[in-house]
């Protein structure tokens, strides 16, 4: 349904990939000159397009080439949590964990940065890192922090071939929250860290930010499938957690979908984000922020048929996909919204419509999510508009000639 109303309406007019209001990004475009000499920290902050990795990855990867490779930044176990998480990267364990997420209606009361955190009684819990797809030096570990709450202060926290340092953990909470600090001699692609002589409470994992010793860019990402603003609204803790822990210069919001399925009125989502923004202005205010528009998601409509196979009947079902006007809401509130608050904006909304054939082959079967070719070139289209809207800053800077 899909493909025929894209070409009952013909050709699509022009949609430039540009960010809107995009001088609200120059405090970090000023960040960017200074990229060789310097770690320059991004979130991005989402929900399930951002937790399967790939848009993040393409987005992180394709600025780091142009700025610099500083490291692989924010990494969570996820599989460790049961669930999905970027593929470049593995966590293993010999004990068992359970998850809580931002998400969950009973949640731990400390989530941590990643939004998410696993939890084991385990005596002496380990974990071991892995780096699964090498593309260079870039991607190989120089210095961890982990962030943990062992449940006692006193903790030992035990990595081969690495100088540990903890100290405690630099976000509100528990006050056995801890880091610890892993320096390599060298880089390496794999580690394993173990906490022995802990308490017989809880131990809390909360994932870790890897560096690879070079200056350039940190490009974190957060994903927590089925999220939406007023979870981040209601655990006010782990955006603050967040935003302390990774001193970004740039907070690009990948969040609305969610919201679109959850029959929510205009006024209801607009206030949901606003609450966000605002607790992001007033805790670091000297950090841009980036909101992007949703896919044109869609609905799925399954239905029924009965088809006479060898003399017999059989239910079969026709599934087709139609518009949800819900998208359309949230995008129109999302740039109003912006274009109000003088915040930049990346309207992906009309972009994907624009380019319908390019994303035709990219959609999953539910015609929410993307594939990884997918969400490969959304990541792309997204360096793209961050590109040139650093281009036209230059320019604007220092002149035409340079």
């Amino acid at each position: 349904m899909f493909a025929t109303k894209a070409a009952a309406q013909g050709p699509q007019p022009a949609v430039p990939n540009a960010i809107q209001q995009d001088t609200a990004l120059y405090g970090f475009f000023a960040q960017l000159e200074q990229a060789d000499s310097t770690v320059v920290n991004v979130l991005h902050l989402g929900d399930s397009h951002i937790q399967a990795g790939f848009l993040p990855v393409a987005t992180g990867e394709a600025l780091q080439k142009e700025f610099g490779n500083a490291g692989r930044g924010w990494v969570f176990p996820y599989n460790l949590a049961g669930t999905n998480g970027p593929d470049d990267y593995r966590w293993h364990s010999t004990v068992r964990w359970k998850a809580s997420r931002v998400i969950d209606r009973h949640k731990e009361a400390e989530l941590g940065p990643g939004a998410i955190v696993i939890t084991t009684t385990s005596a002496s819990p380990a974990v071991s890192f892995s780096v699964r797809q090498t593309k260079g030096p870039g991607d190989e570990v120089h210095t961890a922090q982990l962030f943990y709450d062992a449940g006692n202060a006193d903790c030992s926290v035990v990595v081969p071939g690495a100088q540990v340092m903890v100290t405690p953990g630099p976000f509100g909470g528990s006050a056995t929250l801890g880091r610890a600090t892993l320096e390599f001699p060298g880089t390496v692609q794999s580690f394993q860290a173990r906490w022995d002589d802990r308490s017989s409470d809880p131990f809390r994992f909360y994932g870790a930010i890897l560096r690879n010793g070079q200056s350039g860019i940190l490009y974190h990402a957060i994903g927590i499938n089925g999220a939406q603003y007023q979870h981040y609204m209601e655990s006010a803790n782990t955006l603050a957690a967040q935003l302390e822990v990774l001193q970004p210069q740039l907070i690009i919001i990948s969040l609305g979908t969610n919201e679109a399925y959850a029959g929510l009125s205009a006024a209801a989502f607009t206030a949901q984000m606003d609450s966000v923004v605002s607790m992001i202005q007033a805790q670091r205010p000297e950090a841009a922020i980036l909101l992007t528009t949703p896919p044109e998601c869609m609905r799925t409509v399954r239905r029924p048929y009965r088809k006479k196979v060898n003399g017999r009947y059989r239910t079969y079902y026709r599934t087709r996909h139609y518009t949800n006007p819900a998208i359309a809401m949230v995008t129109r509130e999302m740039v109003s919204y912006c274009r109000r608050k003088g915040l930049a904006c990346w309207n992906f909304n009309a972009l994907n419509k624009a380019r319908a054939d390019s994303f035709r082959s990219g959609w999953a079967p539910d015609h929410i999510h993307f594939n990884a070719r997918g969400y490969q070139l959304q990541g792309k289209l997204l360096y793209e508009a961050l590109h040139e809207a650093y281009q036209q800053y230059l320019e604007q800077k220092h002149g035409k000639d340079n």
